[in-house]
Formats: C-alpha cells, sequence, structure tokens
C-alpha cells in the first residue's frame, strides 16, 4: 500500500516539477553549438542573434563551432545531451536532411531531434568567383568547363548538403561536369576562393556581398525569384535558364526528448529576441536574410515538405 501511494504521489509531483524547471529556466549559461566552422553565414547569423537572445535570457549564450564530420560530430553533441534546455544547435534546416540522403547520416537524426524556432528564411546558391578569374559571367565558365570536363572545381560547405544539391542541379542543366570540394564551413571556402584554390563557390549572398563590395570577388548567378537590389548585376538562375529558386531556413533545435513546456518556454523567448530591432537590421540589411520566425510545429512542416520535394533528387545524386 505504502509503495503505490509513493508511485501515486511521484507521479503527481512530477509534471509540477518539470513546469517549475520551465519557469525558472535558464539559470544558467546556454551552450548553443553550431555545427560549421567560424565565418560562414551560420556562424555570422547566429553571432548576430546572440546579443538579443542573452538579453530576453538574462544568461550568456555560450556559441561553440564543432565543424567536424560534416556536421556528424556537432549533431552527436547535441543527440546526447541533456534534455534539460542548456544544449540546444543552430542548424540550416535543410542541409540537416540532406546529409542523411548524402549517407553522411545513417539515420533520420531530425526526426528525434526537437524543433524550437525557425529564425530566418533565405536564397540558397550565389555562384561566386574572384576578381582576378577569367570568368566573367557564367557563359564564361560553362565555355571553360566544356572545354575542360571534370577539370573546374568548386568549394562549397560540406558534402551531402544543399549546396552541392544546388551545383548538381545547375551543372547538370547547363550540360557541364565540375568538381565539388567540401569545406567545413563558408568561411574556409571563402579562404579557398581566395587563394585560388577553386575555380568558384557555391555559397550564399550573404557571405560573399562584403568580397563583391571590396573589389575581391564577383557573382555570377543567385537562387532568387528576381534580381537582388543588393546585387543589380547578377543575373538569376531562373534567367540564366539553370535552375530554380532555392530557400533554406536556419532555427534552433533541441535534443530528443526535450519536454514541450521547456520547448514552449525556449519558443517564446526566441519569438521575443527575433524582435530586437538592432538583430532585424543587421539580419535584412546587411546579411539580406527575411527574419522568418516559425513555432516548432510549423518548423517541423517545413522540414517535412524540403524532404518530399528534395529527397527523391538527393537519392538519385548519391545513390
Amino acid at each position: 500500500m505504502r509503495v503505490t501511494f509513493f508511485i501515486l504521489g511521484f507521479l503527481v509531483l512530477f509534471p509540477w516539477v518539470t513546469i517549475g524547471m520551465a519557469a525558472d529556466f535558464p539559470q544558467k549559461p546556454i551552450r548553443l553549438i553550431i555545427p560549421y566552422a567560424a565565418g560562414g553565414g551560420t556562424d555570422v547569423l547566429c553571432r548576430a542573434f546572440q546579443p538579443a537572445l542573452e538579453k530576453v535570457m538574462g544568461q550568456r549564450v555560450l556559441i561553440e563551432n564543432i565543424p567536424a564530420g560534416t556536421t556528424k560530430v556537432a549533431t552527436q553533441e547535441l543527440m546526447k545531451a541533456k534534455p534539460d534546455g542548456y544544449t540546444l544547435i543552430f542548424f540550416p534546416t535543410e542541409a540537416l536532411i540532406g546529409f542523411f540522403y548524402s549517407k553522411t547520416y545513417d539515420q533520420k537524426v531530425w526526426e528525434q531531434m526537437v524543433t524550437i524556432a525557425n529564425i530566418t528564411a533565405e536564397p540558397q546558391g550565389f555562384v561566386e568567383v574572384r576578381d582576378e578569374s577569367p570568368f566573367k559571367t557564367w557563359a564564361d565558365l560553362v565555355k571553360a568547363a566544356k572545354e575542360n570536363p571534370g577539370k573546374l572545381s568548386c568549394g562549397g560547405p560540406g558534402a551531402g548538403g544543399m549546396m552541392e544539391l544546388i551545383v548538381d542541379e545547375i551543372t547538370k542543366a547547363a550540360g557541364i561536369k565540375t568538381r565539388f570540394v567540401p569545406f567545413a564551413g563558408a568561411g574556409p571556402s571563402k579562404i579557398a576562393l581566395l587563394g585560388g584554390h577553386v575555380d568558384f563557390r557555391i555559397c550564399q549572398p550573404t557571405e560573399a556581398i562584403s568580397m563583391i563590395r571590396a573589389g575581391k570577388s564577383r557573382g555570377l548567378a543567385v537562387s532568387t525569384d528576381k534580381r537582388m537590389e543588393a546585387l543589380p548585376d547578377v543575373p538569376t538562375f531562373r534567367e540564366l535558364g539553370i535552375g530554380d529558386i532555392y530557400i533554406t531556413s536556419r532555427g534552433i533545435l533541441g535534443p530528443p526528448k526535450l519536454p514541450s513546456n521547456l520547448v514552449n518556454t525556449i519558443t517564446k523567448m526566441i519569438e521575443q529576441a527575433m524582435k530586437d530591432p538592432t538583430f532585424v537590421k543587421i539580419a535584412q540589411d546587411e546579411f539580406l536574410y527575411t527574419v522568418d520566425y516559425l513555432s516548432p510545429e510549423k518548423m517541423r512542416a517545413r522540414m517535412q515538405k524540403f524532404e518530399k520535394d528534395f529527397g527523391p533528387k538527393l537519392t538519385e545524386m548519391y545513390k
């Protein structure tokens, strides 16, 4: 009888314990993992968001770059983390799905992760060459690639992500073959481009615009529905007849079994931080991102749609 009462008492008490945890959260710094090297779009955006999130949370947000293993090491860190809200990951969600199809992951880890909030949406797919490159236009690059099949190299973040899919799509459409060279993030691929170690790179507009403005590189094509105001001389993939619009989302996810009340608490904090005028200005004016809040449910729905739309293409690319 005593054992029965003890079990019933615990079951009654436990929900109040988790509610108390959510109400008091956070009581210590948050560890926010970035699965890429410093300097890329994900890293730069996360660091721009950091002050606003710290202000709302009342705690430090400790950013940790873990670029090893084509994001797999960072993902494993999250998966084994205690589900208490103090370890989270900031990820381009389409890339997270793409890595499964490239066989980087042996399971769909995002289905076990807990979606918390989507933060931005932005065009994915910007073809960039350094200023010294002989390729002044996309047509120049195509001509050289046809004359030298498989010899031109394209740098990009990781193997198996959305960027590699875009390269595969546009090169097929153009009837050319190039070599994709994966890097730990956009930062390293930028260094490789400037050093002449790759002929061109695939990145996001925000990762290229500072170099373009500095006269160190130029854009050849972008995957937007119309030319960007900030980069009016760069034609769209549609104009060139080599592809369509590709969008990526960046958001925050938590480890498996993160309690729903904690998720709600963190989601509300993120939503509030996203309204910070300084962050909004930086994201939209400097990085060319769209601040795009999505709830956990809508964030997961967007990921599921991406898998439905691009899963078959990724399967074909990596079979």
